[in-house]
């Protein structure tokens, strides 16, 4: 396990994130660089995960950002939230789309494949608005020339605000 030691911790390691406990490996606050170096083939996080399902029976345990292993019930995931937001909203799975960086086996996004929902991978939280804005581009979603959208584009954080 000498491969999991981290010379400096960047805010907590581990989080209680409401609805999940997240063990972030260099600490939440770590800078992408260093966090895009401890793991990028996931083999680290793969072992913890192998270590910690048989530990933790009635978790699910997934692999989510660049250093991240998100703990929640099982059943408690993203397909759960996806299908709360319909029920909420009133939009059909076939209506959304999910944009997401662990859409493999494993990873924290990839119980939304079991809803049917379009998904769409990206590397990581960098990439996540060029693609949403790539997407909105191609449907002509301007609230102008769609009013009943401007609502839904507000849902989705595109109400004028600038975010980094």
């Amino acid at each position: 396990m000498a491969d999991f030691k981290v010379e400096k911790l960047w805010g907590a390691a581990i989080e209680d994130r409401g609805s999940q406990i997240t063990y972030s490996a260099l600490g939440q606050q770590a800078p992408l660089e260093e966090k895009n170096k401890w793991d990028p083939d996931f083999s680290k996080r793969k072992k913890i995960k192998a270590i910690l399902d048989p530990l933790i029976p009635g978790f699910s345990v997934r692999i989510g950002g660049a250093t991240s292993i998100d703990v929640t019930k099982s059943g408690i995931d993203k397909a759960y939230g996806i299908q709360k937001l319909r029920d909420l909203l009133g939009i059909s799975f076939e209506d959304m789309i999910f944009i997401g960086d662990a859409l493999f086996p494993g990873g924290n996004d990839f119980p939304v494949k079991s809803t049917g929902v379009v998904t769409i991978s990206v590397r990581g939280p960098l990439e996540t608005r060029p693609v949403t804005e790539a997407i909105l581009a191609c449907l002509d979603l301007a609230p102008h020339s769609h009013p009943a959208d401007a609502d839904s584009m507000s849902v989705f954080g595109f109400a004028g605000h600038e975010s980094a």
